[in-house]
């Protein structure tokens, strides 16, 4: 149950009823609640029975995901967008299903889902490593005057550490609570292959990167300076980051916990 008080810590209260079984509709496509999360949900609710509020707002925020966020591509990934912005940040979508990966154990349309998720990030990532956020088709909506000119995918490109780690995190508890492998194919290893690339890249920043970003008429935090190159920084065997995860602007480049999941996320790649 801790991944679901978690995730209450970021929800709103508000009405709500016990899920028996729920259609979720989203632009024609229709998703069934897996029974697990049904069960699951009745369940917990019935231990919150003393606690009315904290009941309403669990049943409210578990399933919310599924509900309100998740469309399926012709591709079978799952795009899953974020808040209210029509884009899926690889970051905020890895936290937006976490919750939900201890019943992959038992549960196969969860499973199906999680996957979906994971494949529509490794392909995202394949498309381009220093996005943080994309389209769910090339259709160049999102910041079109960012500088350089962003591929018709990314809705953004602002480059955060994170931001690659997130969807291998996700990859590697899916594994960890369903045992499948099947969710580590080529695309997964090129994605992996990439994003281990791009780190050794922005290891010497300054000499080797490509990476640039320009936002005119913005908040002084929501670019990097210096030609879109940020603070000069030296080689100290850690990875360049241009953005925090609040998407602010790096003040140094060397983000310190940012590097430290790096290092847990490449031993998940070992």
């Amino acid at each position: 149950m801790q991944y679901e008080l978690l995730f209450l810590l970021q929800c709103n209260v508000a009405l709500c009823y016990i899920y028996t079984d729920l259609i979720c509709i989203r632009k024609g496509i229709s998703m069934k609640i897996p029974k697990a999360l049904q069960d699951r949900m009745n369940r917990y609710a019935e231990q919150l029975a003393h606690r009315p509020k904290l009941q309403k707002l669990y049943l409210n925020c578990c399933p919310n995901t599924l509900e309100t966020t998740v469309t399926e591509q012709e591709d079978g990934s799952l795009f899953v967008l974020t808040g209210d912005i029509p884009a899926m940040w690889l970051r905020d979508s890895t936290a937006q299903v976490t919750h939900y990966l201890p019943l992959t154990a038992e549960d196969k349309e969860m499973r199906r889902i999680i996957k979906a998720v994971i494949a529509a990030q490794m392909k995202f990532i394949c498309i381009d490593q220093y996005a943080n956020a994309f389209n769910a088709a090339p259709n160049g909506h999102g910041h079109t005057d960012d500088v350089p000119k962003n591929d018709p995918w990314v809705w953004e490109r602002k480059y955060e550490i994170d931001s690659l780690c997130y969807p291998m995190r996700l990859a590697y508890l899916y594994w960890k609570n369903s045992a499948d492998t099947s969710v580590f194919d080529e695309t997964f290893a090129q994605a992996a292959q990439k994003a281990v690339a791009l780190w050794r890249t922005e290891q010497r920043h300054f000499e080797n990167s490509p990476y640039r970003f320009s936002r005119t008429n913005c908040p002084y935090h929501d670019t990097i300076h210096n030609n879109g190159m940020g603070m000069p920084v030296s080689f100290t065997g850690m990875a360049w980051s241009g953005f925090r995860p609040s998407d602010d602007a790096c003040t140094f480049g060397y983000l310190i916990p940012s590097n430290m999941f790096a290092v847990v996320v490449l031993r998940y790649l070992e």
